[in-house]
């Protein structure tokens, strides 16, 4: 764009010296003409990049949700192909789940023999009281009948714990999609063991959901900046395209300067670097950035309140690169 309007003003030389003759060509006059163009060009630019600022870097970025499964066991389906869209709660693989259905009978029938022990407790206790009125029994045969009766209870909340949580295991051998997405990196087959300790992702699933475009800017521009100013993003795997969108977030922070929980005190070693600072955007055409591959790189241009005197620039730059996307396009 700078070369553009270099050659913009190179033809209003021609125009001025040779074709009006409006000024002769004399060094002076030439020197003159070539200083005030420098000084414009520079104005220029300095006041396009501070308030209409562009950024080449913008990416598509999405999260990234390790899939671990909360029990341990042999695979025995995975019905999902890699890059496959899915939508949540779809099941991503399956776990075996006999020895936890297993599990779940076995609790089951323990409570049912503590449920006996608790009736009969029950009425032995009943037994003893009528026989202590009328001491045909001692004291000492209550308290056994009442102990035992309390330890039944105990140990029918004992193990219907224990079977909530069988039943929770079970339910997690279905390992499902978090959010609407796909998997990548998928290496999984039937027949693998997976576990959750240590912590082992057997597969990487990749979010469709609420999922930014960012883009660094320098510090004196992103000052400029504010939330729903708005954009223009062009991406290099979709050329001639422009698609319009807003900020929504401001991320005025870098890497350099953090301080941690150390005894180590800061160092300095020179002068600053110059972080960038990440704007994140989101498009119009939601449809469009849903189905945007993750990483998906372009440049992005935005139009700040104050900038609008050279928001034309920046629009004329960024349908430019749209363009020039074809002429790099494999």
């Amino acid at each position: 764009m700078i070369a553009f309007i270099s050659i913009c003003y190179a033809g209003l030389y021609l125009i001025i010296f040779n074709k009006l003759g409006l000024l002769k060509k004399t060094v002076g006059n030439i020197s003159a003409f070539a200083a005030v163009g420098v000084a414009m060009i520079a104005a220029i630019v300095f006041v396009w990049y501070t308030f209409s600022p562009m950024s080449g870097d913008a990416r598509m970025f999405r999260y990234i949700i390790p899939i671990v499964p909360n029990v341990r066991g042999e695979v025995l389906e995975v019905p999902v192909a890699a890059t496959e869209m899915v939508s949540r709660g779809d099941t991503l693989f399956q776990i075996d789940p006999e020895p936890f259905e297993i599990t779940v009978r076995q609790l089951q029938a323990q409570i049912k023999l503590h449920e006996a022990d608790l009736r009969l407790a029950e009425i032995n206790v009943e037994r003893a009281q009528n026989l202590l009125k009328v001491q045909a029994a001692a004291q000492v045969d209550l308290d056994i009948w009442t102990a035992n009766r309390d330890k039944a209870l105990a140990a029918i909340e004992s193990a219907t714990a224990q079977l909530d949580t069988a039943k929770w295991q079970l339910g997690e051998t279905t390992v499902t999609a978090p959010y609407e997405g796909y998997v990548v990196n998928l290496q999984l087959r039937p027949g693998a063991v997976v576990t959750s300790v240590p912590v082992a992702s057997p597969m990487a699933f990749v979010s469709n959901e609420s999922n930014p475009i960012v883009a660094s800017f320098s510090q004196s521009s992103v000052r400029h900046i504010a939330k729903g100013d708005a954009v223009d993003v062009v991406f290099t795997n979709v050329p001639g395209k422009t698609f319009s969108g807003k900020v929504v977030r401001i991320v005025a922070a870098g890497s350099q300067a953090q301080l941690s929980a150390s005894s180590q005190l800061p160092t300095f070693t020179g002068a600053p670097s110059n972080d960038r600072w990440a704007v994140a955007v989101e498009l119009d055409d939601k449809e469009f950035a849903r189905q945007l591959p993750q990483g998906a790189g372009g440049t992005m241009a935005v139009y700040t309140s104050k900038g609008k005197p050279v928001h034309m620039i920046s629009k004329v730059a960024i349908r430019m690169s749209a363009w020039l996307g074809y002429l790099t396009s494999p």
